[in-house]
Formats: C-alpha cells, structure tokens, sequence
C-alpha cells in the first residue's frame, strides 16, 4: 500500500528529496549576489492566503497542461507540500522553491503528473500525437482493456465493476520502490503499490466519463491512496489495491473495498476529513452488497439453508451479510459432504461481509 509520492524542496540550488514532508524554507533572509536562485524579487501576481487556493493554483496549472506555477504567500505556516500532495490527484512528484520578499514569500511549484492526464486527453481528443513512447504503450493497454471488460451497453456500475476485477486478476502487489508506483508498472509489468492500482482505475474511469477523484490517507500505519466515485450523483469510496489479497492462491475476487460508504472506509483508513468530509461519501445503492442483491442472514436457520444449498451445488465461493453473529461451523457440518473450507468476514458499520470458499475432497 506504499505510497510513492515524492517530494523535493529546493534549498540554495541543491536538490534534497523527502518522502511525505512538509517542504522546507531555503531563503529565511534576503538573498545575495551569490545566491543561484532565479526566482523574482518581486511579489508573484497570483496570491495565495489559504492552503485551498494554493491548491486551486497548481490544480488550474495541471488542468492547463502546464509544469509549474507561481504563487505568493505572505503567511509561512501556508507553505507544506505535504498538505497539497495530500490533495491533489495525479501528481507523481512535486519539486518547490522559494524565496523570501517584502512581506511574504515568492514560491515555485513544479510538478510531475501522472500519465493519466496525457492520456485522457488524448482520449477525449482521438488525438495521440502528443504522446510519448511509453504513454502511446499505455495508452494502447488502456483501450485493450476497456474493449475486453466494459461495453458501452453496460451501466456505469457494471462497468466500473469489471474494470475492479480486471485490476485485482491482473496485477500483483509488489513494492519494488520507485519501480512500482505508477500505471504503466502496473499494467505493463504486472506489478505495483497502491498509486499503480489506483491511477489505473481512475484513468480508465475518465475514459468512460465516471466522474472520480483520488483520495491520500494512511491504511494498516502506511501512506496509502485510493478512489472516490459517483454514481447517479451519490459517492463512493473504492480501494481496489486492499480487494487484492497478497499471496493469495483463491481464485475468488474481493470486494470487501468496493462501492462502500466512507464511514466504512474510515472503520481501517484514515484522511483528512477537513478537506475530505465523510458525509459527503454516502452512497448505498451501488455498494457491492446491494448492487449484487447479496443474501442477508437473519437467523441461523437461514444460514443453514444457504451454506446446505450451496454445498450441494458444489459452489466454489459464497457471499453474505450478516448483523448478527452465527455458527458457522454448524452450517457446514449439516450439509454432510467431506469438504474443508475458509472464510473471512469484514465489519462494516451496519452489517458484517463474509465470503467463505470450499475446497471437495
């Protein structure tokens, strides 16, 4: 789940690289003749007096197409790269530079995008020419995919859920550091962390005109990225990176992440909800659960039917939901076949997600 956002502060022409850290101040008293930096002494004309307009700057210089952007601050505490990367989707790395003026700061931001951004419009434009070699390759695999699991008949549900399935059967979690953060690892190679899971999901969603955003945090104590979607106006959260089990043998796909309210979301992954509120992440309808019409157990006698039936058609997996807890050994037991079997169950606020797999003897 490592998240390979980087940062670089710019300190007197040398460059110093942090991992998730506030960027740092180079020019604490006025510079001199000596001083390699070509930033103006003269104060920027887009001013900033918030952290939510710095980052409305640099997301109109990524909307733009553009590498960089110029701002000025007159507050110190505003300037923390961590806070802007934190909020920002698409950013592979972001690079600042300052310098202290008359009542203020002069800052440079600089920034690598993800290739999404090329790649989606190029998409929308039906025009390539713009795109690098490893973009165009990209770029090729993106529309392979889309042509194998989604169909313009489909809903916008079905075919977000394909793309989830396609991700989780067709990449493997592995951290292999700056070699594993970004799309083209992932799709590629077959490899990635969390940013490659995610930046491919929300570039094949823009592709399909799915409104969604990225979202940072941290999951199971590591910095972690994941998806925030809207369907029919309502929004969930998706973390496709955590609906693939490491060093799992099963043939069955998780979806324990997928569709899911941020309440629930936030039960083993933590944001900031100041810029991110949890209210505003509510949906259900589409939630796997309900979308899928996924049995619910009420009482133990229902389980039994359920885990008997399914037995008896010699089912390789089952999904259910529960809001009380049952035997579940019980059940299995009765359906008197020789059989061994697994299950996981997930707490989500209002019910709990169990999946269980058979194995015949």
């Amino acid at each position: 789940m490592k998240l390979n956002k980087r940062i670089l502060a710019i300190i007197s022409g040398a460059s110093l690289a942090f991992c998730l850290t506030a960027c740092k101040l180079p020019f604490l008293s006025n510079t001199n003749e000596t001083e390699t930096s070509s930033i103006s002494y003269i104060a920027f004309e887009n001013s900033a007096s918030t952290t939510g307009e710095i980052i409305a700057y640099i997301q109109s210089a990524l909307d733009n197409n553009e590498e960089s952007c110029e701002i000025f601050v007159s507050d110190e505490s505003l300037i923390n790269a961590e806070d802007w990367l934190s909020s920002l989707s698409g950013l592979e790395q972001l690079s600042c530079e300052y310098r202290r003026v008359k009542n203020g700061y002069n800052l440079v931001v600089t920034f690598t995008r993800w290739d999404n951004y090329a790649i989606v419009n190029a998409y929308k434009n039906s025009d390539t020419s713009e795109l690098n070699e490893r973009q165009l390759a990209l770029y090729n695999k993106y529309l392979e995919i889309l042509g194998e699991v989604t169909s313009s008949s489909n809903s916008d549900y079905e075919n977000e859920l394909a793309i989830h399935d396609y991700l989780v059967e067709n990449i493997t979690y592995v951290d292999h550091g700056d070699n594993s953060f970004n799309a083209y690892q992932a799709l590629i190679n077959g490899e990635a962390v969390c940013s490659g899971y995610t930046e491919c999901f929300k570039t094949l969603l823009d592709m399909l005109g799915i409104n969604n955003y990225t979202i940072s945090g941290v999951a199971g104590d590591q910095a972690h990225i994941w998806n925030v979607v809207e369907l029919d106006g309502e929004w969930y959260q998706v973390d496709v990176t955590w609906d693939d089990p490491v060093n799992s043998n099963s043939d069955y796909i998780q979806h324990y992440y997928f569709n899911i309210t941020a309440e629930d979301m936030a039960i083993d992954h933590t944001w900031d909800t100041d810029t991110y509120p949890k209210n505003t992440v509510t949906g259900t309808k589409y939630s796997y659960a309900n979308a899928e019409n996924l049995k619910k157990i009420t009482a133990q006698t229902d389980l039994n039917n359920y885990i008997v039936s399914n037995i008896r058609k010699r089912a390789t997996s089952i999904e259910f939901t529960t809001t009380d807890t049952f035997d579940l050994a019980a059940a299995v037991k009765r359906a008197g076949v020789q059989l061994s079997y697994s299950y996981k169950d997930v707490e989500r606020s209002d019910y709990v997600f169990y999946v269980v797999n058979f194995n015949y003897e």
